[in-house]
């Protein structure tokens, strides 16, 4: 495996555990792997990232998505209103 760079893009309530944006080191080549490495920056956020939607440029993307370099990927939790 390769280390890469992405960046981080987040909002709302994971604003608590995390920069609003940031760049990552990562071997993370899916959402899950992502997770992992955000929960090693603060595991708090944990039960969260778990109800969270990660986008990229082309839009929501689930597990299957192949992460690559330089990808910007959105994180956004859960939202309720009127």
């Amino acid at each position: 495996m390769r280390l890469f760079i992405m960046r981080i893009h987040v909002y709302a309530k994971l604003k608590d555990y995390f920069s609003p944006e940031f760049e990552l080191e990562t071997f993370a080549h899916n959402t899950d792997e992502l997770k992992r490495c955000l929960l090693d920056i603060n595991g708090q956020a944990g039960q969260l990232l778990d109800s969270c939607r990660f986008a990229v440029e082309e839009g929501f993307i689930d597990n299957e998505y192949k992460l690559k370099e330089n990808d910007t990927v959105i994180i956004i939790p859960p939202s309720s209103g009127g």
